[in-house]
């Protein structure tokens, strides 16, 4: 794009995002200081209109910012600096010892809305993803155990199994302690590996309290676990001006409310392992489409255990939000790690 298109595109986003009204040219020749009168600019409006970045809702009315051109906004900025009351706030809220992982992920997506003013969606780590520290089994019902998994992390999470023997509560307390011998320390999916392994050897064959443990411990491990998403600030996006109007603000709650279409945009992210930034169609879900997404995975050493985003109109400040959402990202992971 020419470099006075570039130039004028970006002030008219910025008037936009400012104002939240269609953006006409001596609105932009005033405040923006372009150093070109306002016919020029009425003339550069025209060609980016021509190019699809800019709009025109009414003929009487200034232009609005088209997908494209957010798209081109958010892939030409160059790192936006996280802002300094920001990250006071950020690290404040996350010197502030949590009672455990699970309240700690919880508090990120209240942080988030509470500083962005949009919705905010914090996926928590899934078993599968992290460290276990131990398992506690215990007999309820005839074929029926609870298992209790307790990762490094702190978080604890319940799955109940059904099973074909019937196990005495003295058989389970003797199969978590050998589960737990061979198990700590691995994730859920290397559990799996290790205990296939392991049933295909020797001992396994001829050992029955051996084999009965492997084949309850490969259950557990086989055994799907929803994953589990927060959601904290629908009340706030709706002061948005975009959700005014009553058909999108309830469009965007349904989409709010679907953990489904949620969960898609944060496991791209976490798929992706850095942040992602999803705009309008971007967003594979039709009730997203109005909406733009900030997601960042957070991790624990190298591994990416979850991640959380921020949801609002394509409108929103990417220059604040992307850099705060990034700095977010890590400060939990940091704190999951002490």
């Amino acid at each position: 794009m020419p470099p006075r298109l570039h130039s004028l595109l970006l002030a008219a986003i910025h008037e936009f995002i400012d104002t939240a009204q269609p953006v006409g040219s001596q609105q932009l020749a005033i405040h923006r200081s372009l150093g070109i009168r306002a016919a020029m600019v009425r003339n550069l409006m025209a060609e980016l209109d021509e190019r699809g970045y800019l709009s025109q809702p009414h003929t009487s009315a200034g232009r609005v910012p088209t997908e494209r051109a957010f798209r081109y906004f958010v892939d030409h900025l160059t790192a936006p600096r996280l802002r300094f009351e920001d990250r006071t706030q950020i690290e404040l809220h996350y010197s502030v010892p949590a009672n455990d992982s699970a309240e700690r992920i919880r508090d990120t997506s209240r942080l988030l809305a509470l500083m962005t003013g949009h919705a905010a969606v914090v996926m928590a780590p899934r078993l599968e993803s992290v460290q276990l520290k131990h398992v506690h089994l215990i007999a309820l019902r005839e074929h029926e155990v609870l298992a209790i998994f307790v990762a490094t992390t702190g978080m604890v999470q319940n799955r109940l199994i059904r099973t074909d023997p019937v196990y005495t509560q003295s058989d389970l307390d003797r199969m978590s302690a050998y589960l737990n011998q061979c198990l700590s320390g691995r994730t859920v999916e290397q559990a799996r590996e290790w205990i296939a392994q392991q049933l295909r050897q020797e001992r396994a064959a001829y050992d029955q309290f051996v084999r009965e443990a492997l084949i309850l411990g490969e259950l557990l491990a086989n055994s799907p676990a929803p994953a589990e998403i927060y959601v904290e600030g629908s009340s706030k996006a709706l002061n948005q001006p975009e959700f005014a109007d009553p058909a999108r603000m309830r469009e965007l709650l349904r989409a709010l409310d679907d953990k489904t279409a949620l969960l898609d945009l944060l496991e791209r992210a976490l798929r992706a392992s850095e942040l992602v930034v999803s705009i309008g169609s971007e967003n594979f879900d039709a009730r997203l489409s109005s909406l733009s997404v900030v997601a960042s995975p957070y991790i624990s050493g190298s591994q990416s255990l979850g991640s959380l985003a921020v949801v609002g109109p394509m409108r929103m400040d990417y220059e604040r939000v992307i850099p705060l959402v990034s700095y977010t990202a890590s400060a939990l992971s940091r704190s999951l790690q002490h």
